[in-house]
């Protein structure tokens, strides 16, 4: 299990606790002297927690907003429970759509003249502050309401618990830590290096390149590792494998690969994959075979198996297929190679449509008789 799956898993059993503790407690008391009883206290409840969930998020996702607009970021997409309003060709949108957070996510990119020095800490720091606010107005109105013996009393302790989902949502939000979703509390250490801010806003303007099908831009490479300019560094290897150019696509992958301990375990595994990949693709299997041998600790052969992404797969086909000359496990990563290929965002599908069948060929070569080739990709 990854460092990051552990810490996740601790911050959500602490959400957990706490609801229980709140739970057992505030509402256990308040049930007794309230107008709503047996199943009608069930359904109250459950209305205050959804609610709850509703309004913290909109306010989390609005400060969010607020905090870009002053930070000189655009708008992309604002998405609140998985309710998404995005801009296209000057029009407001509405989809459902998945989100990178607890409640809700807000999309942004520096304005164009702005690259160099659009702040994200207003967009960072909002969230925490709008709910400081929140939790001050909450108190107040639970101090004035909670004596009333009627629906009043009621409303004050749906106000409390409305106020418990925010201070929830923004214990979750201020770890400093990676967990599941990446956090304002984590990107604000991160961003606290200069260089990481600078390559927090060059990551959203080439994603958002890429997004807009502009494949072949221009990509800074950094030089000091972080998980932000790995994530960007990568970005760039992406294209100059796109172009063929694996000299310079080694280079920026070993300082990523020399930097272990300062990125995640994702970003690392995706890096060493990438270098893998092109061993296996440039130099012959004796060469291949002594870096795999040589550098590449089973640990990692293994984190490379389990993760479901088009780099890490085109890398295990190829360990499996060349290296250790195993058909079950060449087929185990192909299965997977169409629920990873489904993520791969669109305007990229071409260029990984390509790697991987020269992956794939390369193996197939290898092993005519193992009847690979149905597996080829193909866009549609």
């Amino acid at each position: 299990m990854k460092k990051e799956d552990i810490t996740g898993i601790i911050v959500y059993l602490g959400i957990i606790v706490l609801a229980v503790i709140f739970g057992l407690t505030v509402l256990q008391t308040h049930s007794v002297n309230s107008t709503f009883q047996g199943f009608g206290y069930v359904v109250y409840i459950i209305c205050s927690v959804l609610l709850g969930a509703i309004l913290n998020g909109f306010l989390f996702e609005m400060a969010h907003v607020l905090g870009a607009k002053i930070g000189k970021y655009d708008i992309l997409s604002v998405n609140i429970l998985g309710l998404c309003f995005y801009k296209t060709e000057n029009k407001t949108k509405f989809k459902f759509a998945s989100f990178d957070g607890l409640t809700g996510e807000t999309r942004i990119v520096p304005k164009k003249d702005m690259v160099d020095k659009a702040n994200p800490y207003p967009y960072l720091f909002f969230g925490s502050l709008f709910f400081a606010v929140e939790a001050i107005a909450v108190m107040i109105l639970f101090t004035v309401m909670k004596g009333f013996q009627d629906i009043r009393g009621d409303l004050a302790y749906a106000i409390l618990t409305i106020g418990a989902i925010g201070l929830v949502i923004l214990l979750y939000n201020i770890v400093p830590l990676h967990i599941d979703s990446i956090t304002d509390g984590y990107r604000l250490t991160m961003v606290s290096n200069p260089k990481n801010k600078e390559a927090f806003n060059e990551l959203l303007r080439v994603e958002y390149e890429i997004e807009q099908g502009n494949t072949d831009i221009e990509i800074k490479v950094f030089d000091e590792i972080t998980n932000f300019t790995a994530d960007l560094n990568l970005n760039r290897v992406y294209t100059l494998l796109d172009k063929k150019q694996y000299a310079e696509a080694e280079e920026i992958l070993d300082k990523i690969v020399g930097a272990k301990d300062s990125v995640s375990e994702k970003v690392f595994i995706r890096a060493r994959a990438q270098k893998i990949y092109i061993n296996l693709i440039t130099k012959n299997i004796e060469e291949a075979r002594e870096y795999y041998d040589k550098e590449v600790p089973v640990s990692e052969r293994r984190e490379i198996s389990n993760d479901v992404s088009m780099t890490s797969i085109r890398a295990y086909l190829l360990m499996s297929g060349l290296l250790d000359k195993s058909r079950s496990e060449c087929i185990i990563a192909l299965n997977n190679v169409y629920r990873a290929f489904k993520h791969t965002p669109k305007n990229r599908q071409a260029t990984e449509v390509a790697l991987f069948n020269e992956t794939l060929q390369k193996v197939v070569d290898a092993h005519p008789d193992w009847e690979l080739e149905g597996y080829k990709l193909e866009i549609n």
